[in-house]
């Protein structure tokens, strides 16, 4: 019975790593499908969001847009408000992932779940690394992006993904020592990665 979550830099391996840890242990896998319920807690439809998006100072690519179907805020909903408040939106994810938390068996991917569940007792969480030029052969190999893209690609979602967790979580959101364990997939398989995680989890 526990929590994992995972904190990862793009094109590390650890989607598809968490995959295969929540079969292995027979958790439930948590990664952009359920976070659609923000929409929905905030009332707000995709042209919103993507309104919201391109205001930021660093704009969020692949932060909502990637995240619905057309049209499928509009369809749950039923009615926009018209507005994208931060403050509310990261109320909504904090809230969401503590939910989630709460039901136990459960691997959560990404989305700052590290920190909000920091001083909770039984949740494992584990960080996934890797040097550039292994993160661009995995872009290339397992994400279909391009040669030519993949540096490009790579650069722009740390960019993103360093202003949304510094956004959500101040300067100290990744913390070593708020892991209980860091995977350098330079060194490493994805099927060894899984190993060790859950013998983390079951020792």
């Amino acid at each position: 019975m526990a929590v994992i979550a995972i904190h990862h830099d793009f094109a590390t391996g650890a989607r598809e790593a968490g995959r295969l840890l929540a079969s292995k242990l027979g958790y439930e896998y948590v990664d952009k499908s359920l976070f659609q319920k923000i929409a929905e807690d905030l009332h707000v439809s995709e042209g919103t969001l993507k309104s919201f998006e391109n205001s930021r100072e660093y704009k969020i690519s692949n932060l909502f847009s990637k995240l619905y179907s057309k049209s499928y805020v509009q369809r749950i909903v039923g009615r926009d408000k018209g507005v994208v408040e931060e403050r509310e939106y990261q109320n909504s994810l904090k809230n969401l992932i503590l939910g989630i938390a709460h039901d136990d068996n459960v691997v959560i991917m990404g989305r700052a779940a590290h920190y909000f569940l920091k001083d909770m007792e039984n949740c494992y969480r584990f960080r996934f690394i890797a040097p550039l030029a292994w993160r661009k052969q995995y872009a290339m190999e397992k994400l279909n992006i391009s040669a030519d893209g993949a540096e490009a690609t790579i650069e722009r979602r740390d960019t993103n993904q360093l202003w949304f967790n510094r956004s959500l979580c101040g300067e100290g959101f990744d913390d070593s020592y708020v892991f209980h364990l860091t995977l350098n997939m330079g060194f490493l398989t994805v099927e060894k990665a899984v190993n060790l995680m859950a013998q983390v989890v079951q020792a």
